[in-house]
């Protein structure tokens, strides 16, 4: 079929309007909340909106830095939550509890939000390796989490273990829940080339649905605004990592950041005002905010769609 030049000059213009910030000025306020030299990374928001949980590793040179620390959405000195190696932590929706990778992401592992000693919640007969990235869902009574080409998902009040995806040559690295608890959101990763693909998956194992198509493309972390209308991913050219929103359903993307770093492991606060991240940007890896007017992004993926 012949597309008229001025079908073809339509679809163009949306292919610009989607990369439109490209390499252009950030417009929307960031605030760095972490400076420090060690590497700060993965922050999770509170429910309640009034800390930001991250990881920290502070290496050879700062041991005791290593550990789970809480700081304040606006700033401020730190707190070490946990001294022990701890990755990806998430916190549960009643705000009581954090699960994390621990033991360089050989075990999943859950700690009292007020802080003490962590437990093991998965058991070596699910080995775990290199991360499982534990996700609470919205009612907190399920973590899901990636063990090799495997998802699973822990019930917690039955400490019963279900097997629902499972995708030789893929990694499925959980992101976040969908605002009804009835899909995982997820990057697919493929174990050889580390391309990824965002998916969905039915949190009973019933199926799996592609969100954004592209066959050779790098998204990485993913997370759910707080109405469950707008998805946050992270998309990767080369080195560049920038954060994007796109609805939950798939379609067309806007730009959030735009920096010639590493912009990763979106965090939507409580509000669904603002994002937390880490970045590269100051030159180390350190958590920032970035203020987000959720209706213009709505307004601008309406008028890509048009």
């Amino acid at each position: 079929m012949r597309i008229g030049s001025s079908c073809a000059v339509c679809v163009i213009l949306g292919l610009l309007a989607s990369f439109s910030l490209a390499g252009s000025a950030e417009r929307y306020q960031l605030k760095r909340i972490t400076d420090d030299p060690a590497q700060d990374g993965f922050p999770s928001w509170s429910p309640d909106g009034k800390h930001i949980v991250f990881s920290r590793n502070g290496g050879e040179d700062a041991p005791e830095k290593t550990g789970l620390w809480l700081v304040s959405p606006d700033g401020g000195e730190p707190h070490q939550l946990a001294t022990i190696i701890a990755e990806h932590p998430d916190w549960s929706p009643d705000g009581r509890y954090i699960a994390f990778d621990g033991d360089f992401g050989n075990c999943i592992q859950l700690v009292a939000a007020s802080g003490g000693t962590p437990i093991r919640i998965v058991p070596e007969s699910i080995p775990v390796r290199r991360g499982g990235q534990p996700k609470w869902s919205p009612d907190g009574s399920r973590i899901a989490f990636k063990e090799g080409h495997n998802l699973w998902v822990l019930d917690v009040p039955t400490g019963r273990f279900d097997k629902i995806f499972s995708d030789q040559g893929k990694l499925p690295i959980p992101a976040c829940w969908s605002h009804d608890g009835r899909e995982i959101y997820l990057y697919l990763r493929d174990a050889e080339s580390h391309d990824a693909t965002i998916s969905a998956v039915s949190a009973t194992g019933a199926g799996i649905r592609r969100v954004t198509l592209e066959e050779a493309s790098v998204y990485r972390y993913a997370d759910l605004s707080p109405d469950g209308s707008l998805l946050a991913v992270v998309w990767c050219q080369g080195r560049d990592c920038d954060l994007w929103i796109m609805s939950p359903t798939g379609g067309n993307r806007v730009q959030i950041t735009a920096h010639p770093s590493y912009d990763d492991g979106p965090s939507w606060s409580p509000d669904g005002k603002r994002i937390a991240f880490v970045s590269t940007r100051s030159g180390s890896f350190d958590i920032w905010t970035v203020e987000v007017d959720a209706e213009q992004v709505r307004r601008d993926l309406a008028a890509q769609a048009r």
